[in-house]
């Protein structure tokens, strides 16, 4: 079963900068952390959803300290609040 990692983002705002550095700096970098999936979602104003699947959990572990890194260039880039991290195993799918 695949694998997700849902880091929730907010205290900074969502504009046109903020979605083009997404775009071409963090998602390349997701994917090249071997992401089968990722999408990022604006749920208010300043806050976003990133949603990183990867094959398995293995996969995921592999990666989980860039990741963590990844997330603190972000935080610092973008002056935001320090993210929340959930994951687990995905369980159903359509």
């Amino acid at each position: 079963m695949s694998y997700t990692r849902i880091t929730i983002m907010s205290g900074s705002p969502v504009t046109d900068e903020l979605i083009e550095i997404t775009k071409t700096k963090y998602m390349p970098a997701v994917k090249a952390m071997g992401a089968i999936a990722c999408e990022v979602v604006q749920t208010g104003p300043d806050s976003s959803v990133l949603i990183a699947t990867y094959a398995d959990k293995a996969a995921a572990d592999a990666v989980a300290e860039k990741a963590a890194a990844l997330r603190a260039e972000g935080q610092e880039e973008f002056k935001g609040d320090v993210p929340t991290v959930l994951e687990g195993e995905v369980i159903v799918t359509m």
